[in-house]
This record gives structure tokens, sequence and C-alpha cells, in this order.
């Protein structure tokens, strides 16, 4: 098994790709909606059923698509819109090797392509900025009432805290 070990230059890389993506777009508060965006790229982003247990989603260069599992609560199809659209900005979809993002895939065992399009969707849809303005302004919130401010899980909310060291 290969443990790959998170690169600070691409992470901060990846954190101000995100910035610019939503300075571009003039969003400047939660949520953002990872479907607006990939449309600002030409994406069509639909929706398929797969076994709910195994595939979340992937990009369709055939159709210019990001194809999400519809049986996904919204927060995990955004997810997985943002994930996806990293990986297109990052051209990861054009290497040899790209694949559909399966589920339950143990963090150590991700590829690099598939941390950065993780990293990148983290920052996407929980900027830092945004994250402490919230908790800054609200102190008393908890990490489900953010994770719905934000439209994404409690999870989410509770690594993004953490990488940024809020509590």
């Amino acid at each position: 098994m290969t443990i790959i070990i998170p690169d600070y230059k691409t992470i901060e890389y990846l954190k101000y790709l995100a910035l610019d993506i939503l300075e571009e777009n003039r969003i400047r508060k939660p949520p953002v909606i990872a479907a607006h965006l990939a449309r600002k790229y030409n994406l069509e982003v639909m929706c398929a059923e797969f076994d709910p247990d195994s595939v979340a989603g992937f990009i369709d260069e055939d159709s210019n698509a990001i194809v999400v599992n519809y049986a996904d609560p919204p927060e995990q199809q955004n997810f997985t819109i943002a994930h996806e659209l990293g990986h297109f900005l990052l051209d990861h979809h054009k290497k040899e090797g790209y694949s559909v993002l399966l589920r339950h895939t143990i963090s150590v065992t991700k590829t690099r392509e598939e941390r950065e399009a993780d990293w990148f969707a983290d920052h996407l849809l929980v900027p830092a900025a945004f994250l402490r303005e919230y908790v800054g302004r609200y102190p008393f919130v908890t990490n489900q009432q953010l994770a719905n401010m934000f439209g994404v899980s409690e999870s989410m909310i509770q690594r993004r805290k953490l990488y940024e060291g809020i509590h």
C-alpha cells in the first residue's frame, strides 16, 4: 500500500484556485452550489442511477457532463459535483487511469488526483474565511447547524474545522 503524503504547496494552490473561482463568481457567503459553478465551465450536471454503495459520480467527457448518483442526499451530490469540477479544472479527467469516484475508499489508499479533488472541493464548499466568519458570528452554533448553512455534511464541517484549527 502506498501512503500519499499531503503536499502543502498543492493544498495551498487548490485553496487559492477555489478562492479565485468564488471571487470570479461573486460568491461571498454559503452555501456554494457546485452545480451552478460547473455550468459556468460548460459542464452539464446530470443524475443517474448507480449502485448506492459503489459510485458517487464521474465526468463523462463524451457529453461534457458531471454525472452524480441521484440517490445521494443533496449535500453529498454537491460535494461530488465540486470534487468532479476539481478533476476537470486540474485536467485529471484527461489522464490515463481517471475513473469514477467510488465509495468507501480509505483515504490513505486514494490516488493523488482523488485527494487533490477532495481538497479542492473542501476549500470550494467551505472556505476558511466563510467558516471563521460564521463560527465567530454564531459562537454557539453546532456542527450540524453549520452543515445546514453551508449545504454540506457534518463530517465535512468537522474536517474543515480541524484542518483550519477552528474550535
